[in-house]
């Protein structure tokens, strides 16, 4: 079965907070740049730490302009996990559907993923902030709807790739993808640590682990390993 597109209604926020964005370019420019700033300080303080004058500062926007379109530190977390997991999606999705379905699509799943860490320094943080917003009331559905989302597609990967591998599959693309996702995450944020925050390092170091992880998804699935 080949990989779904990503469609925007696939993820229902918990709830939509913040004010919309402006009627105008400006406007809507001036909404970027404050998701911008708020991922970066969201990435250097962590959510729990990160207070609304961190963000205004980080932004170079008047307080105003930043209160116009986001009422609260929640608001703004939950437009930066909504921006940028859709963007990564849309990104990692992109690249596969280029790949013929099958055992080609999931071999490129882990260099799309390192390129996506490389190129987007956000990626490397993000998780965090989904976890942290798992644990408010409010925003514990956006959360799980999200990494719910890329369960989804790597399932579908493994789906298609297994009935290549074996007509009669055993394995549970959805449990095993489960594992994968909780596992690079878990291994993003470990390399991360160990790296001393160095990004080259974690880069060099999240691509030979990431390899591991892979060779062990596609012993499992049946498929060669190269």
């Amino acid at each position: 079965m080949p990989t779904r597109p990503h469609r925007d209604d696939d993820i229902v926020p918990a709830r939509r907070v913040g004010r919309p964005a402006g009627p105008t370019a400006q406007g809507a420019a001036s909404r970027d740049v404050i998701i911008d700033a708020a991922a970066g300080v969201f990435a250097r303080l962590g959510y729990e730490r990160a207070r609304m004058v961190d963000i205004v500062e980080a932004s170079g926007l008047s307080k105003g302009s930043v209160y116009f379109h986001f009422d609260s530190k929640e608001a703004l977390a939950v437009a930066v996990l909504e921006e940028r997991h859709r963007r990564w999606l849309a990104d990692v999705e992109r690249i596969l559907v280029q790949t013929p379905g099958g055992e080609p699509r999931i071999r490129q799943l882990l260099p799309a993923m390192l390129s996506l860490h490389d190129k987007d320094s956000d990626a490397w943080v993000i998780s965090r902030l989904t976890q942290s917003l798992s644990g408010v009331a409010s925003t514990r559905d956006l959360a799980a709807s999200m990494t719910q989302r890329w369960i989804d597609v790597v399932a579908d990967l493994i789906r298609d790739a297994a009935l290549v591998a074996d007509p009669n599959p055993t394995i549970d693309p959805d449990a095993l993808a489960t594992v994968l996702v909780g596992a690079f995450d878990g291994l993003k944020m470990t390399v991360d640590v160990v790296s001393s925050a160095d990004r080259v390092a974690a880069g060099d170091l999240l691509a030979e682990r990431g390899a591991l992880l892979e060779r062990m998804l596609f012993q499992t699935i049946g498929l060669t390993v190269r």
